[in-house]
This record gives structure tokens, sequence and C-alpha cells, in this order.
């Protein structure tokens, strides 16, 4: 199945997701070689976007489980709105930065709250450029979280 022909199929899904749920959204679908990327628009935004977006991820991971298996290895289906994915970024990485001083500082590990594991991968990326300390990913499942060690 092309590329083109998923991110139809997807986007259709997702408009009868949206229809059965009475949420107030739209979509629209950008492709590119390495992925298809659905944004989320409308008044109720808020309901996706909210507990760090745990609406927005578990519905991004039903389109992953349900059409990834049709892509390509490195392509991927990305789930946004009003640029959420850019700001939790932003708001990991100096989450990360306060959290290693923090371990710096006390000289005891310190242990975030559950992650997805593309959040996580943000942190370790984040702080993999700091020699002093070093990150692992515990736990099982939803429960899994990241810990700062010194080195």
């Amino acid at each position: 199945m092309s590329e083109e022909k998923i991110a139809k199929n997807l986007t259709e899904f997702m408009n009868r997701i949206i229809v059965l749920s009475q949420l107030n959204l739209s979509v629209s679908v950008d492709t590119n070689p390495s992925s298809i990327n659905l944004e989320f628009s409308g008044e109720d935004v808020s309901f996706l976007l909210g507990h760090n977006g745990e609406l927005l991820n578990a519905l991004e991971y039903l389109a992953n489980k349900n059409y990834g298996r049709f892509l390509d290895d490195d392509t991927r289906i990305v789930f946004d709105s009003a640029d959420f994915r850019n700001m939790r970024e932003k708001e990991l990485r100096l989450m990360a930065k306060h959290a290693a001083e923090r371990v710096r500082l006390t000289k005891k590990p310190f242990t975030f709250e559950p992650m997805s594991p593309n959040e996580r991968r943000i942190v370790h990326l984040a702080l993999s450029e700091f020699p002093d300390l070093h990150t692992e990913s515990q736990g099982e499942g939803d429960d899994r979280k990241v810990t700062i060690y010194l080195s």
C-alpha cells in the first residue's frame, strides 16, 4: 500500500473517530519521506492536549499500531496540534537540564514521572552531552521512567 493511500485511509479513520466522539475537531494530513503528519485543529483541541497530550499520544499510538505496519521501518505517523510536539520537546529538554543540576547539587539520582518512549528518548538525548551524568530507563510498560545519575 502506498504512503498516499495509507495517509488517506488514516485520515478517514481519524475523521470517523472525531465524528463518533462528537468532538469539534478537524484533521489535515501532510506526507514527506520520513513521516505521515496529521494536524488536529478546532474548538476541542484542549481535550487532545490535556494531561501532557495523553489523548493525542493514545490516538497516535493507535494509528501507528493499525497503519504503521504498512510503512517502511524509517517512516513514522506523527500527530500534532497547535505545535504541541515542538513545545513539549522544549519543555522536556528544560526539565532534563533542571533535573541534571539537581543531581549535581544533591549528588542523588533523580527519577522523572512515567513517560512515553518518545519523551524518554528526548530526555536521554538532552543529557547525553553531559559526561558527568548518565541516564537509564527503568520500569515496565506505561510505568517506564528515566533516572539521572552522576557518572
